[in-house]
């Protein structure tokens, strides 16, 4: 892992779970002394960070931590897992032969994460997962939408791994997801996909409007 990827990961995580409040400012300076090295990485995470959202970059060195709000995160994950679901829809019916393999060694590698409980490994394996069955969809719109969803999401939905339980859960729907695309079972799979989204989105849209 890079510097630069090292402090975003830091920062990213400071932010999602609260210590980094919205508003909060970000100094380029002290950001840096504090993880021992130049501003170059530092700038560098903070742009990826404002890519996803997270940040808004200011002139003189400073940035400042984003609101994000419950209701657009449920509203981002939803319309993920819509594509999510017609990625795995039209995997079933494209995929290649030699993607097949690759998604069979991906699937593989969740396993022995999953295996080991190390939910940053399997985080990263699962992202593969991911990339295998996106590339078999053959549409680069949808990939390209897919992505960039998956991109503002991917703070939150990395913290879902930490949670007690959520391997395991999303190992079984690998399983599935895989049997399902290999079989050819479009449906069975775009539904699947669906649900196979990382928190409960029609909950926590409940929850959210009520609290307007």
């Amino acid at each position: 892992m890079s510097q630069a990827e090292r402090i975003k990961t830091a920062l990213e995580l400071q932010i999602v779970s609260g210590q980094l409040k919205p508003g909060t400012k970000l100094d380029e300076t002290e950001i840096a002394a504090a993880h021992g090295v130049s501003r170059t990485p530092v700038r560098e995470a903070l742009m990826k960070l404002e890519a996803i959202g997270l940040v808004e970059r200011r002139k003189r060195q400073s940035s400042i931590v984003r609101g994000v709000t419950l209701r657009r995160i449920v509203q981002m994950m939803e319309v993920l897992g819509g594509l999510e679901g017609l990625a795995g829809n039209l995997a079933a019916k494209r995929i290649k032969a030699n993607q097949k393999e690759s998604l069979l060694k991906a699937l593989e590698v969740c396993a022995a994460t999953a295996e080991a409980n190390n939910p940053d490994a399997y985080y990263n394996a699962n992202i593969e997962l991911h990339q295998v069955i996106y590339t078999a969809s053959h549409n680069d719109v949808l990939i390209e939408q897919v992505t960039y969803f998956g991109e503002r999401l991917a703070p939150f939905i990395r913290q879902q791994h930490h949670k007690p339980g959520w391997i395991e859960k999303t190992m079984a729907d690998h399983r599935l997801i895989v049997a399902h695309i290999l079989g050819g079972r479009s449906k069975e799979v775009e539904e699947l996909m669906c649900r196979h989204v990382y928190f409960d989105s029609e909950q926590f849209m409940d929850i959210a409007t009520a609290l307007e």
